[in-house]
């Protein structure tokens, strides 16, 4: 057949198709098609047709099994382009249209040695096209052929192929090597029982056990009876006849496999590149791991281990761990239902079902801060529609469940504080949370300790080696041992609908401007609490406050609830002292963070200048610290109660505030959105006029205990 008749055919097929695939109604276009003449490094013309998604995407090359070509394909190529992968089919040497002699890999010949070169040619070919993103290519074959040839491709081009679809083959000890070797790369397994090539399906499930990737998917079309030997593929160019079981020709049989395919193709290299959902099959060896004794922590150290070369990467599904929680729960086992289900928030922090579910399990083992805590961030998950409701849903009537089970916990946990909280408050129960009335902060009791405050000659060298410089340190020293009673510390910073009931109930004024630069210490007019520079909401924390309008928010507070509980002592409200902050923000750690000594986890931890997007985030989205406080680093800076000096020198030993007579700088504390990983150090201190607004600064309020 000519060129020209072919491109009419071409033209004939791919308008049918796009027909069918989207509809005669449709205003969407078929893909772009066109043929394209490959020439190898020999000189050997290699035909191939380049279906164009007309946007910027990825790239995926398809290659044929031995006895079909690169037509074979055509139907899954419209899918993916419409899909925005760009996509290439070949003919391989000697078949089809391309010019050369065959490969006939079961017997190797000097054709096969042009083979990779050959590859190369089509892939440089895709990656040079338009708008194709060259480091994020999927490769699918079929056949002993394709399958082989794909398999060896990604373990030439390992950083650029991040996808494979393999169907009804094998490769060999070199291709099964690089599969057991290669965790990072998931792949698509498809065979059928009636594969007219019997050993395959056994050939496949060996390259489906040999992946290590935790994310592979093994497509599996079960028969009464498998299909009788009857020839080698390899040697067969219609010797046995065509069943519609093996490689492109199941897709006439199984219509819905192009779709899965192309669903493949836009999760690993569209949505998350190099990435798939894990499986339960897939991770067998893991959720048998977790079963086991002391199993939870050690796959929750070796997804520490994993994450540190991909931040990205899950070990197992999210509900399959869930449900292995829940079946604990329902023996009673609550303790090694929280161990197990720990796992599920840990892998996936965004999902509001983990929270909720770990939050049952906490109330069930009588941990009622900690229920609490996840019970609350999954309702705030679930308000901020930020993330799915979990990964593997994201349904109307599975979110309500979520927020039904979330509500139940708050309402028990509630109960059971109602009991007795004032014995508890004055008791000092560390962990206790309470609220003084109905528009009053949450507040947290924090046990009674020693803190060394301040930051090691080692934690400041690492400062400088980050960012800092010495000057901007020098002030966290002398390090000194501060003795502290048990206080009350505000759960989260005090939110802007909090502030907003003060200023409704007293009038309080804007004031006079808010900065942006708390060094330049320069106020814009117009913006204030209200209007910050960015948008919130009444959860985020106030902000251009000044130290004076926190002390006007905590001196209406404290009278606000005096008046309601006249026969009752009540501690006063107040602003934290320095050391007190110091010692709430490290919940009893000693290490530069709260959460360990390494900042690349600071973004699981904090709101900070690398993922704030330049403003402010609702408290408690990001984990609290063992004390169970939220946002005590980042976010906004905090003011404390005491006068600034330069030097721990003469700081009290008792955890008051350092007060002197005139007028002074006042200490803020925790750092912000704006600014870097080094300044998350409970350590860190900063200093700012009394007066002063700044679109970073907020405030969380303290409470002595009687």
């Amino acid at each position: 057949m000519n060129r020209s008749s072919l491109a009419l055919v071409m033209l004939t097929l791919f308008a049918v198709i796009g027909t069918s695939l989207y509809g005669r109604d449709s205003q969407q276009q078929p893909p772009a098609v066109r043929m394209v003449d490959l020439r190898a490094a020999d000189g050997t013309v290699l035909k191939a047709t380049y279906f164009a998604a007309g946007k910027a995407g990825p790239g995926v090359l398809l290659l044929h099994q031995i006895n079909r070509t690169r037509k074979a394909w055509d139907d899954v190529a419209v899918q993916l382009a419409a899909a925005g992968i760009n996509t290439l089919t070949l003919d391989m040497r000697g078949f089809g249209e391309s010019g050369g002699s065959p490969c006939a890999v079961s017997h190797p010949s000097p054709a096969c040695d042009q083979m990779p070169g050959d590859l190369d040619a089509a892939l440089h070919y895709l990656a040079l096209q338009p708008g194709v993103e060259p480091d994020v290519i999927g490769v699918g074959g079929a056949g002993l052929l394709g399958v082989d040839n794909s398999v060896l491709t990604a373990r030439r081009r390992s950083v650029q192929i991040k996808s494979l679809v393999l169907l009804s083959g094998e490769t060999f000890q070199p291709g099964v090597e690089f599969l057991r070797q290669t965790p990072q790369l998931p792949g698509l397994f498809v065979v059928a029982d009636d594969d007219e090539y019997p050993p395959t399906v056994e050939a496949m499930e060996l390259l489906y056990i040999s992946s290590s990737n935790p994310s592979k998917k093994f497509v599996h079309y079960s028969a009464s009876h498998d299909a009788p030997w009857l020839w080698y593929e390899p040697r067969d160019v219609g010797k046995v006849p065509a069943g519609g079981g093996h490689g492109t020709d199941m897709f006439k049989t199984h219509r819905e496999l192009p779709g899965i395919i192309v669903d493949w193709f836009v999760t690993t290299l569209i949505k998350t590149p190099g990435h798939a959902p894990a499986d339960t099959v897939a991770s067998a060896s893991i959720i048998d791991q977790i079963q086991r004794p002391g199993g939870a922590a050690q796959v929750a150290q070796q997804l520490t281990e994993a994450r540190q070369k991909d931040p990205t990467v899950q070990l197992f599904p999210e509900i399959t761990v869930s449900i292995i929680g829940q079946d604990h729960m329902r023996v009673g086992e609550s303790k090694l239902a929280v161990e197990v289900l720990k796992l599920d928030v840990v892998a996936y922090p965004d999902s509001a079902d983990a929270h909720e579910t770990v939050a049952e399990a906490y109330w069930r083992d009588g941990q009622t801060v900690l229920a609490r805590q996840h019970a609350e961030k999954a309702l705030a998950l679930l308000d901020s529609h930020s993330a799915p409701a979990s990964s593997w849903t994201d349904t109307e009537p599975y979110r309500a469940e979520i927020r039904r089970g979330a509500q139940n916990v708050l309402q028990k946990v509630s109960a059971a504080q109602v009991t007795a909280p004032a014995a508890a408050i004055s008791g000092h129960v560390p962990g206790t949370v309470f609220r003084d009335c109905p528009d009053c902060p949450e507040m947290t009791v924090v046990p009674t300790g020693n803190l060394t405050m301040g930051s090691s000659a080692s934690e400041k060298s690492w400062a400088a080696s980050h960012g800092a410089k010495a000057e901007w340190v020098s002030d966290e020293s002398p390090q000194h041992l501060v003795s502290l009673r048990s206080f009350a510390i505000g759960k989260y910073d005090v939110t802007r609908g909090e502030y907003a009931v003060f200023v409704r109930e007293t009038g309080y004024p804007p004031g006079d401007g808010c900065g942006h630069d708390g060094g330049q210490w320069h106020k814009q007019a117009g913006v204030n609490w209200q209007n910050p520079g960015f948008s919130q909401t009444d959860r985020d924390p106030v902000v251009c406050v000044s130290w004076k309008d926190a002390r006007a928010y905590v001196s209406w507070l404290h009278g606000k609830v005096r008046g309601s509980r006249p026969d009752s002592a009540v501690g006063a409200y107040r602003l934290p002292s320095e050391s007190e902050w110091e010692y709430a923000a490290r919940g009893g750690t000693t290490t530069r963070f709260w959460w360990g000594d390494d900042d690349a986890f600071a973004a699981d931890h904090a709101w900070f200048e690398g993922n704030s997007n330049g403003q402010t985030h609702a408290v408690g989205f990001k984990p609290a610290n063992p004390f169970g406080l939220f946002d005590m680093v980042g976010n906004v800076w905090q003011w404390t109660e005491d006068c600034y000096a330069d030097s721990y020198a003469d700081a009290p030993t008792d955890g008051m505030a350092s007060e002197i007579e005139d007028a002074c700088y006042r200490v803020d504390r925790g750092s912000s959105w704006f600014y870097p990983t080094w300044m998350l150090r409970p350590a860190v201190r900063e200093r700012n006029p009394a007066e002063y607004r700044d679109m970073m600064m907020g405030f969380r309020v303290a409470r002595t205990l009687q």
